[in-house]
């Protein structure tokens, strides 16, 4: 997936939906990401692994996570967050939702 030379990239994820293995960008570029989930089975805020990207704003409310990133310089980082079941510690399996993110110059 590429950025197709916008600023800003948005990036919808649904439960079942195919995951995107990664996105390329430019610095100074943004992303702009929603996660969707449910009370029961939510998401946590969207985390940025150490590398070149910056939050700019996170949250999650009743199970669906946001969250708008900057690309600060060239590199590589990651972005993910985990789902798991609310109502049973045994329940479901938690899920991570990772994106590995190339940043060019």
């Amino acid at each position: 997936m590429s950025d197709n030379g916008s600023a800003r990239v948005e990036i919808i994820y649904r439960p079942g939906d195919p995951q995107s293995p990664q996105l390329r960008l430019r610095v100074g570029h943004e992303v702009s990401i929603t996660l969707y989930g449910s009370p029961a089975y939510g998401w946590t805020p969207v985390e940025v692994v150490p590398g070149p990207m910056t939050l700019i704003e996170t949250e999650a409310v009743a199970g669906t996570a946001r969250a708008a990133v900057r690309a600060t310089a060239p590199g590589e980082a990651e972005l993910r967050s985990t789902s798991s079941f609310h109502g049973d510690r045994f329940g479901p399996q938690t899920r991570l939702w990772p994106l590995l993110v190339h940043i060019d110059p």
